[in-house]
């Protein structure tokens, strides 16, 4: 078995300061861990303030996600199951797929690390300093500091597999594009202690990215960024769900939380002396904000807009005339099971389906922001394989390939299999001649988040799905999969949804920068704006929720930068001296 041993970073509940702590933060995603090992490594000449992280989900380890599809429903967060992994939202408009544990969405992510189009930075949503900040090399910097810290690369034989061969063969039916490699952050390279002290394994090339890594190998927060704000003294408590925060009589804030043990839940407030720092999410983060100003924190009218979706879309190139090898095999490809999908000899390493994604095409980049579009290959995770091959052996996709009788026959063969229960890995399987698109966009950041009777966030965004965005992402999708000989498959939430319901996984906005409270509900530096204009003192929101437009490729990178530099503010407002 490949998975490592590793020692939880959680402090136990018992273990909190009594008094509260100077510093609270909320959430433990790229916001929250970049902002916690920041501030508890920072130089503090006047004296080093307590600092803690609250995390409304559990502790998750390599070894311990799901790999098949009734652990996964078992995984999935809800009322019923407040600490599952799988945050997943769905709207009549719009969902959002999420993580919820210590590393927030890091756990299931892809892991992708790539900068935005300079462009992006251009549109009037974002405040003057950050513009000022990119043109004078800052972002750059924090972009490359971000990736080093998270040790993102390429994958070392990222040209050779199948998947990504295939995804560059679908780009000659489109025109000129930008491919490359993706840097993703995932070990490639050595077996043992990381840099921060944190055991991980080399990757296998399973393809089990977005589930979980059950190997140890993705540079998910905990082996970095919360390692070091554990390492500078920061308390971590999980299964902590933070509802509201509101002014304390004496400076300060109170931070109300409900925590969950076993059958056991406990509601009580947390007093946060200096700073508050939100970072529970586009989601998590506007809802907390959003159940504080109906609790009487006066905020701006702008709270809970500029929601975007990325301009997110998937569609699938279905039972093509190349094998793809884009299906999952979980931590165990050398396990007893593995051979009996796939008879020895065992498959090279480049036969495997690799990371989740593993390289991008960049589509119009020398036309308009606005008409520029990503578009990367995308794993199917071993959870899924079985409830897939039946699925899509039975859906009625858009042939584009109909007048090849013989092709005709071999690929209803390979359907038929699939729909049998064969395993689609072997050589014949319609699923493994299959390739996923995740493709990003510029959509319009118009959504809205709103709470719903029960007090949770929901987003609500009329006519989103009829954008010319997404027209024009199926068009070029289209015409990847008729390159490739497949069935061309939208998204099925898309495809069958009257509204033509989307699904991201890459969230923004609810809580957007802005130059004042007139455009956003916090400035260049995370502070929050009370009603009248004024800066709620101490009071910050860090995380992809102030991310004022849509960023047109993976954005946690962007989020990781904008957040470094807020984490300075936050730093040197409080006379510290931030670390290189």
């Amino acid at each position: 078995m490949f998975t490592v041993e590793r020692n939880p970073l959680a402090n136990n509940w018992n273990d909190r300061l009594p008094g509260g702590y100077d510093i609270v933060i909320i959430g433990s995603g790229y916001g929250g861990a970049i902002t916690a090992a920041r501030l508890a490594n920072a130089e503090w000449p006047a004296g080093r303030p307590s600092i803690c992280v609250l995390e409304r989900g559990q502790e998750w380890l390599p070894g311990h996600f799901p790999d098949n599809l009734i652990d996964g429903a078992g995984a999935l967060r809800s009322s019923l199951n407040p600490l599952g992994l799988y945050d997943f939202r769905i709207g009549t408009d719009i969902g959002a797929w999420m993580g919820s544990g210590l590393g927030g969405t890091s756990l299931i992510n892809a892991n992708v690390a790539i900068e935005p189009d300079d462009e992006v930075f251009d549109n009037a949503q974002w405040p003057q300093a950050i513009r000022d900040a990119r043109d004078a090399g800052a972002l750059k910097a924090l972009f490359t500091r971000v990736r080093s810290t998270l040790h993102a690369r390429a994958h070392p034989q990222g040209r050779e597999l199948s998947k990504v061969k295939a995804l560059q063969l679908g780009a000659q039916a489109v025109g000129v594009a930008d491919f490359d490699l993706c840097n993703i952050a995932v070990n490639f390279e050595f077996e043992g202690d990381n840099w921060a002290g944190v055991k991980q394994r080399r990757c296998i090339n399973c393809g089990d990215c977005i589930t979980g890594c059950n190997v140890g190998a993705k540079n998910t927060l905990d082996t970095n960024y919360l390692a070091l704000a554990k390492a500078g003294g920061a308390h971590m408590f999980t299964q902590v769900e933070v509802r509201g925060i509101a002014t304390a009589a004496g400076g300060g804030y109170t931070v109300q939380y409900k925590r969950r043990d076993g059958d056991e839940t406990e509601e009580d407030t947390l007093t946060a002396r200096r700073v508050v720092v939100v970072s529970a999410g586009a989601l998590g983060s506007t809802g907390i904000m959003l159940r504080s100003e109906a609790d009487g924190l006066p905020l701006p009218g702008t709270l809970g807009t500029r929601f975007s979706g990325n301009g997110d879309f998937i569609a699938f190139a279905y039972n093509s005339e190349h094998r793809t090898d884009a299906l999952g095999w979980g931590a165990y490809p050398e396990s007893d099971r593995a051979r009996r999908i796939q008879p020895a000899p065992q498959p090279a390493p480049t036969l495997f389906p690799g990371p989740s994604i593993v390289a991008r095409i960049k589509y119009h980049t020398d036309r308009p922001l606005a008409e520029r579009m990503t578009f990367e290959d995308l794993s199917l995770p071993l959870m899924y394989i079985d409830a897939a091959r039946a699925t899509f052996a039975a859906f009625i996709g858009k042939d584009t390939d109909s007048d090849d009788f013989f092709d005709e026959v071999r690929e209803s063969g390979r359907r038929a299999r699939d729909f049998l229960g064969v395993d689609p890995r072997l050589e014949g399987g319609a699923l493994n001649y299959t390739l996923m698109y995740l493709i990003m966009g510029q959509d319009g950041a118009g959504g809205k988040v709103e709470l719903d009777e029960s007090g949770e966030p929901g987003i609500v965004w009329p006519g989103v799905g009829g954008q010319s965005v997404f027209q024009d992402e199926v068009a070029v999708a289209l015409g990847h999969a008729t390159e490739l000989g497949a069935d061309f498959i939208e998204n099925p939430i898309w495809a069958f949804s009257p509204f033509h319901t989307l699904l991201t996984p890459h969230p923004l906005g609810g809580c957007p920068m802005g130059e004042s409270a007139a455009s956003g509900v916090v400035n260049h530096l995370g502070q929050v704006f009370s009603e009248d204009g004024s800066i709620h003192e101490g009071l910050y929101i860090a995380d992809g929720s102030v991310i004022p437009t849509s960023i047109g490729v993976n954005p946690f990178l962007t989020i990781s930068a904008i957040t470094e530099r807020i984490a300075e503010g936050i730093i040197t407002k409080l006379g510290g001296v931030p670390k290189a």
